[in-house]
């Protein structure tokens, strides 16, 4: 039975991936040391981002929805005089 001391692998969505196939029957068990290589994705493939809120365009039409919303103006002096002033 051939010995493999050094294999190489890549491992992606929860597969581990042999670059090259291995000599064995269908069935047997080996025993597996794993060691990455770098514990950095290599140069041209950027580590995914996690945002906290992830921002992404919106046509102008979207806007016309958040519209009335959140009334803007008014005066500040007399709203405040009407909540604290009694």
């Amino acid at each position: 039975m051939a010995n493999y001391p050094n294999l190489r692998a890549r491992y992606s969505k929860g597969i581990l991936k042999l670059r090259n196939p291995l000599r064995l029957p269908d069935g047997t068990e080996v025993r597996v040391n794993v060691t990455p290589m770098s514990p950095k994705p290599k140069r041209g493939q950027p580590a995914k981002r996690r945002y906290a809120y992830p921002n992404r365009p919106l046509p102008l039409h979207h806007l016309d929805r958040l519209v009335g919303v959140i009334s803007l103006g008014g005066d500040a002096l007399a709203d405040s005089e009407a909540l604290y002033d009694s």
